[in-house]
């Protein structure tokens, strides 16, 4: 029965990935993270779509991690590349890098620092930079809160460069739904620390479908707000996107 419920579920997210597809999503870097395993992981996702017609469309969102964990610290780089076409003409060419790494100790608080370089030069910007540090704290077995401060460097479409220091906060937590399928939330606010009116935030939702121990399928909703938006962009995006995520 349950072998049959899964296959129902990811058949209807095969059918439906290709309108998925077409909005951009957010980068769960919650969601892949290896805790509490020791050893040196990668696991890869890819999301396809292609329509032909009075239009031809296509779209391209691949992803691979590493993972490498010891019993003093985790540490994993996440490689990102968004590819849309319209009749073969391009409009959305988004890649992004993100290097973390988490000091373990007998403590509720670990010491993380992060770097991140991403570039979206057809709908955000043309470069942002991200350098941060901060705690990692286990609030329960599924539960994590994070709280510390970043430097974002970010030009705009326009070549205007600005320079922010921000409150780096998110919180995490994992709700399983059934023996197969969980549900996970990660909630990220980066006010500046000049001014509470520019601020950043993201809600990302996303639930996993385990088909095996390698093999995933996750449906994942999410928005951002941008209290103060390139001039080019506007102050809130949505996306939803059909992952297909293998581990090895």
């Amino acid at each position: 029965m349950i072998k049959n419920y899964r296959i129902w579920v990811i058949s209807i997210l095969l059918i439906a990935a290709p309108r998925l597809l077409i909005a951009e999503a957010i980068v769960n870097i919650e969601d892949m993270r290896r805790e509490g395993e020791i050893g040196f992981f990668t696991s890869v996702s890819l999301a396809l779509s292609a329509s032909r017609g009075n239009k031809v469309r296509d779209s391209l969102s691949a992803q691979i991690r590493f993972d490498n964990n010891t019993d003093r610290y985790d540490s994993f780089l996440v490689l990102k590349k968004d590819e849309r076409k319209t009749n073969t003409v391009k409009w959305n060419d988004a890649t992004m890098a993100h290097a973390r790494f988490v000091l373990k100790n007998d403590s509720i608080y670990d010491v993380e620092m992060f770097v991140q370089h991403s570039k979206n030069p057809f709908r955000r910007y043309l470069q942002r930079d991200v350098l941060g540090a901060g705690a990692r704290i286990t609030m329960n077995d599924q539960a994590r809160l994070g709280l510390g401060v970043l430097s974002e460097n970010e030009e705009d479409l326009n070549n205007l460069k600005t320079r922010t220091e921000r409150l780096a906060s998110y919180f995490h937590n994992d709700y399983e739904i059934s023996e197969n399928t969980d549900f996970n939330l990660t909630v990220y606010y980066q006010p500046s620390l000049d001014s509470g009116e520019d601020f950043k935030a993201s809600v990302i939702g996303a639930f996993d479908f385990k088909v095996n121990e390698k093999f995933k399928v996750t449906l994942q909703y999410n928005t951002f707000y941008d209290s103060r938006p390139p001039a080019t962009a506007v102050k809130r995006d949505e996306g939803i996107a059909t992952n297909f995520s293998y581990s090895f």
